[in-house]
């Protein structure tokens, strides 16, 4: 069964007051989406407020969040702000664990061996979220007898989110689901999902029993040129946050474009407008799902063909002039059952 998860980037909510959350997320279940995410970008909305607003506003879709990081906030303190809503949503809560990166310069935070520091992050959470008292003593993260001072029913699943081989290949030993994050063809994203499998593999797990996600940054509209302009200062954000890894960029097929690369490589956060105005369609096209909503949907489907992939993740940037509800109907009304129709036939 094909799922469809819905989030938003934070460019395309940075003027979302909370007062206006909940009409959003009640449209969002309205549309049929599966999961509405909560972006954790920092130094916006904070996302659990945001995720209870939409818990409050809705009574069937999942409401999760990403990404939650284990450098800034103690993996028992986020595991104690999941519970809380999970109870609060009977049991619809979901979360994210990566490396994240948003606030870290502001806050004197670094983030190092983040492969390592999501999987004891990842550890501790689920077994304090199972009810259990937790004693990790990790290279990155500890825990001395962590525990929730109440249960829940059963524990919200927990994701591993990545692009980068070294997470998405450990993710597989240890995580329930992966988000595959960013690739945006068949075969990036079939041979990331390769990387979650074998690593499954070496745990002497089921690969097939790992649930995994195709996680893209998307921009629907009728005019595909529009789709392409909203994007990209999505992809020179994370080019600039993953610099100098391009391995998911060469996995598509891809290379940075050398006047890009150049002014991503000085790590001045505020040239990246700049970068963003240099990248052209096709780079733009290879890390994005953007276009029209047939041109969505058949790259959608395509995924699912090639990998059997089921859970698909629209982070949901805005053309120029469009609103995030025009965009959100144009997933759910128009991209998502033609992804449907063309499995089907």
């Amino acid at each position: 069964m094909i799922r469809f998860h819905l989030g938003f980037p934070a460019p395309s909510i940075t003027d979302l007051r909370m007062t206006d959350n909940a009409a959003l997320a009640e449209l969002a279940e309205g549309l049929g989406f599966d999961t509405l995410w909560h972006s954790n970008q920092r130094f916006y909305r904070e996302m659990f407020v945001r995720m209870t607003s939409s818990v409050v506003a809705t009574s069937r879709m999942g409401i999760g969040g990403a990404v939650a990081e284990p450098f800034a906030v103690h993996p028992v303190l986020t595991a104690q702000s999941l519970a809380t809503v999970d109870e609060l949503s009977g049991g619809r809560a979901t979360l994210a664990l990566g490396a994240g990166g948003s606030g870290f310069q502001m806050m004197g935070v670094q983030r190092r061996r983040s492969a390592r520091a999501i999987r004891e992050a990842y550890a501790i959470m689920k077994g304090v979220l199972a009810g259990e008292e937790v004693t990790y003593a990790g290279e990155l993260v500890s825990a001395q007898r962590a525990r929730l001072e109440f249960r829940l029913e059963r524990p919200p699943t927990l994701w591993v989110a990545s692009r980068g081989d070294v997470t998405l290949g450990t993710a597989g030993e240890y995580a329930d689901a992966v988000i595959i994050a960013t690739y945006a063809s068949p075969d990036g994203v079939g041979a990331a999902a390769d990387l979650v499998r074998q690593g499954a593999a070496r745990a002497g797990r089921a690969p097939e029993g790992v649930r995994l996600m195709s996680r893209v940054d998307t921009c629907v509209h009728q005019d595909a040129g529009a789709a392409f302009d909203g994007t990209r200062i999505m992809v020179a954000r994370f080019l600039w946050s993953s610099y100098p890894d391009r391995n998911f960029v060469r996995r598509e097929g891809l290379e940075v474009p050398d006047d890009v690369e150049a002014l991503i490589a000085k790590r001045d956060y505020g040239l990246v407008p700049e970068a963003a105005a240099l990248l052209p369609n096709d780079f733009v096209r290879g890390v994005t799902w953007a276009g029209s909503p047939d041109m969505v949907a058949e790259r959608v489907a395509a995924i699912h063909r090639a990998t059997g992939i089921e859970d698909f993740g629209m982070w949901a940037l805005l053309a120029p002039g469009q609103t995030r509800e025009e965009a959100m109907r144009l997933i759910g009304e128009e991209v998502a059952p033609r992804v449907h129709s063309l499995l089907a036939a």
